[in-house]
């Protein structure tokens, strides 16, 4: 981040002028007068002299200054990004540790992990875990209505993904994970409190993906929740007590992620415990499962270098390197860099400093330039000299970056567990290098000209389909009623996507689904407005009729492509046909109906069409809203399609 800092003042008031002169020829050449006296020259020198001096000003600016402007368009500081991934027990491998091993274990920060025969690059686990071995003896969503459903032996095969709270999602039903330690002792094995504490249990979720909308290439930019949307309760006997979701990277069951648990206000769980999961406020879309399982390890690429030795010269304005590169932290943050001295009057810690040029002789100070990774200490005026000889001992965090990727399906290798500990189902990516400040200076521009305010309809609409995994598949603004008063109100209709190109039973816009939309969108709308948004207005219809086949062509295949033809005449969102999405506002008749069944292949004729709405009246025409769409209920439809009548004449 400090190359948002070059020195800028490299250019005075004559390299402006001259620069101005010369592109006046292009710019405006009608004007032929570029002597002093021209009014336009004196226009010149007084915007020359102005970027002069704004540009002074700028390169002796402050560096806490410099991040403040660079936060106003989202720029924040940061080191080289870390590849990111999980662990799971290999489920094929009778030998995993899981499976084998029967006290609970802390596995601390700094154990390594590396690829089975692969000693580099290294990873560690993301926190301190608490790692207990056993087996998931019972899944089962317990609905609202007091319906139980048993995923026990879906989640065990992980092959077809499942609804863990249902398909409403709503904030009475519980998602409940019945767990049996192989230590009979339970799940602390006889640890002492000081033993296990800060140790987190981690709850492994594979998410399948979602249908469609902007989420699948942007899981990956998402980072894990702090303030998750989940509750978790501990269950032993008739006892339950609420225990503390430390962390969430599943996004609230909707991504793949881990759950870290904090068990530290626990006294003691027996060998048989039940978790409890829900979302206090339900789901904006119904989560979906292929796996959930304990004890999953969340993984991160790099190493700390600890105490890495420098000798001091004692010269004035002595500098060092960092012997390895990628200094690693998080977006926002400082880098955790600890330095130290040790002086034969013993070793004290030093301290990073803005500049050196503010600091007095005295100070314990030194700069740090977090893109070359280099360590400066003062003269003796501006920050006091290190001893001749004297030990500098720094201690930082380093990452490969997108060096470090692994792809999925490799077998892993934990420090303290022999053998094979288990597998990462995907790849572990999401390492970046850190970006230099050529490029920070082009992602502000982007920034500054694309991340505005949702003022136009495009904006809305396209802020809308980009919102990760809620599935948006399509949205519109309408036109505004012009017989109602201008209050600011916008309104948003938002389509979701559909697992198939036949319509759900139930309309899947819910009022937590377009609520979640609403949320998301409304910290970007201009100060003064009010973001509606909602979902078409459907209206219902099926149809019944009678249709003829040509001689020798089969009805059942003729009954099929009828079908597949209507779909996607009438889908609401894209479906993956050349044929253009149905406009909202425009009525279905029969006309249209009998027109696309005539095209039909091995359609002859239609004997008979009723077209019928939802409360079963027989109408000519389904007139939706503005803002409405028709919606095709195919099971209740009734299409007969015969062979021709044998002889006769027709």
């Amino acid at each position: 981040m400090s190359g948002l800092a070059p020195n800028l003042f490299d250019r005075r008031f004559q390299d402006f002028m001259d620069m101005g002169r010369a592109r006046l020829p292009s710019l405006a050449p009608e004007w032929t007068d570029h002597n002093a006296h021209d009014p336009g020259i004196t226009l010149m020198e007084l915007l020359a002299w102005t970027a002069e001096a704004q540009l002074y000003g700028l390169a002796r600016m402050r560096r806490d200054e410099r991040l403040a402007y660079a936060a106003m368009l989202g720029l924040l500081p940061a080191g080289t990004r870390a590849p990111t991934g999980y662990l799971w027990s290999d489920r094929q491998d009778p030998s995993s540790p899981v499976r084998t091993f029967a006290k609970t274990r802390v596995i601390a920060p700094e154990v390594a992990v590396n690829v089975v025969g692969v000693e580099t690059p290294s990873f560690r686990p993301m926190d301190r875990l608490l790692w207990v071995p056993g087996k998931i003896v019972g899944l089962k969503t317990h609905y609202a209505d007091g319906r139980v459903t048993d995923h026990t032996m879906v989640n065990e095969q992980g092959r077809t993904f499942f609804l863990p709270f249902g398909r409403a999602a709503g904030r009475q039903d519980v998602l409940s994970m019945e767990y049996k330690c192989r230590d009979d002792r339970g799940i602390f094995s006889g640890m002492q409190r000081k033993e296990r504490e800060g140790a987190r249990l981690a709850i492994g979720i594979q998410a399948a993906l979602p249908h469609g909308g902007a989420g699948i290439e942007k899981v990956a930019e998402l980072n894990p929740l702090n303030g998750t949307p989940l509750d978790a309760v501990l269950v032993v006997g008739d006892n339950r007590l609420s225990i503390k979701i430390v962390s969430d990277s599943t996004q609230g069951f909707l991504a793949t992620g881990v759950l870290l648990l904090d068990l530290d206000h626990v006294e003691s769980v027996p060998q048989r415990f039940t978790i409890e999961l829900r979302a206090r406020n339900g789901f904006p879309r119904p989560p979906r499962l292929y796996h959930l399982e304990p004890n999953v390890i969340p993984i991160t690429q790099g190493q700390t270098i600890t105490r890495e030795p420098h000798e001091a010269t004692g010269l004035p304005d002595w500098s060092f390197m960092l012997e390895a590169t990628g200094l690693r932290f998080a977006r926002g943050e400082e880098p955790l860099l600890a330095l130290s001295v040790a002086e034969p009057t013993g070793e004290k810690p030093w301290y990073r400093c803005d500049r050196l040029s503010e600091q007095g002789p005295q100070d314990d100070v030194y700069e740090f330039n977090t893109a070359t990774g280099e360590v400066t200490f003062g003269n003796g005026i501006n920050g006091r000299l290190p001893p001749r000889g004297s030990l500098i001992l720094v201690s930082y965090a380093v990452s490969e970056g997108e060096e470090g990727s692994v792809a999925r399906n490799r077998q892993w290798r934990v420090a303290g567990f022999d053998g094979v500990f288990g597998v990462n189902l995907e790849p572990i990516s999401g390492g970046a290098s850190t970006t230099g400040w050529i490029g920070e200076r082009r992602e502000a521009r982007r920034r500054s000209t694309e991340d505005h305010a949702l003022v136009s309809k495009d904006d809305l609409v396209a802020a809308a389909l980009a919102l990760p995994l809620l599935e948006v598949a399509r949205a519109w603004v309408p036109k505004p009623d012009e017989r109602r008063p201008r209050t600011g109100e916008v309104r948003l209709v938002a389509l979701r996507s559909r697992a198939s190109d036949e319509e759900p039973k139930t309309v899947p816009e819910t009022k937590r689904w377009l609520e979640a939309i609403r949320r998301r969108l409304m910290d970007r709308m201009p100060l003064g407005s009010r973001l509606v948004v909602m979902g078409p207005g459907y209206v219902e219809f099926s149809i019944r009729t009678v249709i003829e086949t040509h001689p020798g062509r089969n009805p059942a295949v003729v009954k099929q492509a009828i079908e597949t033809q209507l779909r996607k005449r009438l889908a609401v969102v894209d479906v993956g046909s050349d044929v253009p999405l149905r406009q909202p506002g425009v009525p279905v008749t029969q006309r249209d109906l009998a027109a696309w069944i005539r095209a039909t292949d091995g359609v002859k004729r239609v004997v008979e069409l009723r077209l019928m709405r939802g409360d079963g009246r027989t109408i000519k025409e389904i007139r939706v809203s503005r803002s409405g769409l028709p919606r095709w209920d195919m099971t209740r439809s009734i299409i007969d399609v015969k062979r021709p009548a044998a002889g006769g004449v027709r």
